[in-house]
């Protein structure tokens, strides 16, 4: 089984995104849109020779956590079935070097700065960095996104692929149209891209996986014993890492969260529950949770590995224990189960609209008391 989870169909209320936002997508899809009227409308190429292929960029500009974690079913493969190419990266987030760069065949993780157009220095660096190097193919995986269309547009590529959108300008190599999707989950829609190259999908299911180091696990190892030794807790005591973060309406209030704590407490009072914080939130949520916080991304991952459970909602940090190894229980809200829950066997997705925090608690429990037993 995919995704594990407790889940009624309903009609969901649609998430709520801040003005802003709208704005940015309506103006992109406007540009979009106007530039595709000028666009070359030649014939396309549908699939690349593999064994051609010694250098690979893909084209993903984008500053959230998840988004990027979602790259990596596609560049593992990619290592598994080209393994003489050196893959690169283009993305939006300064830190997904530090997450990507050490996963295999990963050569360079090249970020663009936020706010680019308003650096004229920054902008012309990076422009001379993205055209520096010349690859045998470039991926575009962010479809009609106006950001990923120029980088595409300045990079040097041979071939230059992406999957067909009425929003495409830049001037790509190869196109196909988007057939009936293999897999829902977002994470991993990225594998579609193995079509160009004609490579068959993983029998085995997929997820996602930054592959953390021994050494990352030992050091996450050694930070959890010590936190528990300095607040005179067993070693074996069973632990719960929480991050409560999350965009928009997906978040989840403290209230909601003291509640669930206090009921997890009393069915168990040997489970000790660490906050995980971060500068959106960095105070912990009361005096009978530990706190966490660690700005080494891939540590973090291999932190929440070591702990027995790792729950959120729906948000990149969430992924990021996927992605790690760890067991999660996902707590969903406003977003698609199906699209956006834990990947993984081991893990486990509910939709908490109509539940209480009491009952999510108990769930937590037998979850907990599942995972023991294995």
């Amino acid at each position: 089984m995919l995704i594990s989870y407790n889940y009624t169909k309903k009609t969901k209320i649609p998430m709520k995104y801040p003005l802003h936002v709208i704005i940015r997508k309506k103006l992109s899809g406007i540009i979009n849109g106007f530039l595709s009227l000028f666009s070359k409308k030649t014939a396309h190429q549908l699939y690349i020779d593999k064994n051609e292929v010694k250098s690979i960029l893909i084209i993903r500009p984008n500053y959230r956590i998840g988004n990027l974690l979602f790259l990596t079913p596609l560049i593992n493969e990619l290592a598994k079935e080209i393994p003489n190419a050196k893959i690169d990266i283009i993305v939006g987030m300064r830190l997904a070097g530090k997450i990507l760069e050490p996963l295999p065949n990963v050569d360079k993780v090249i970020d663009i700065p936020r706010k680019l157009l308003l650096h004229p220095l920054d902008m012309l660096a990076y422009i001379k960095q993205a055209r520096a190097k010349k690859y045998d193919v470039a991926l575009n995986v962010s479809g009609g996104s106006t950001s990923a269309q120029i980088v595409t547009t300045l990079i040097k590529a041979k071939y230059k692929a992406s999957f067909a959108s009425d929003k495409l300008w830049a001037n790509f190599t190869h196109v196909q149209e988007r057939g009936l999707k293999t897999y829902r989950h977002m994470g991993l829609e990225s594998l579609e891209f193995l079509r160009f190259f004609k490579i068959d999908f993983p029998k085995k299911m997929p997820t996602l996986d930054i592959k953390p180091t021994q050494n990352e696990k030992e050091k996450a190892k050694k930070e959890l014993l010590s936190l528990l030794h300095v607040n005179n807790i067993d070693a074996d005591t069973k632990v719960i890492a929480i991050f409560r973060n999350a965009r928009f309406d997906k978040k989840i209030s403290d209230e909601w969260w003291n509640e669930w704590v206090d009921t997890l407490l009393k069915l168990d009072a040997n489970i000790v529950v660490i906050d995980i914080l971060s500068p959106d939130i960095p105070t912990k949520l009361n005096e009978k949770v530990l706190k966490y916080a660690n700005k080494d991304l891939r540590v973090l991952g291999a932190f929440f590995q070591v702990c027995d459970l790792y729950v959120s909602a729906d948000t990149g940090p969430m992924h990021l224990a996927v992605a790690s190894g760890a067991k999660v229980l996902a707590l969903f809200n406003k977003t698609d189960i199906q699209v956006y829950g834990a990947l993984g066997e081991q893990n486990k997705t509910i939709d908490i609209e109509k539940l209480s925090p009491q009952e999510v608690a108990n769930i937590t429990a037998n979850f907990l008391a599942t995972l023991s037993r294995h």
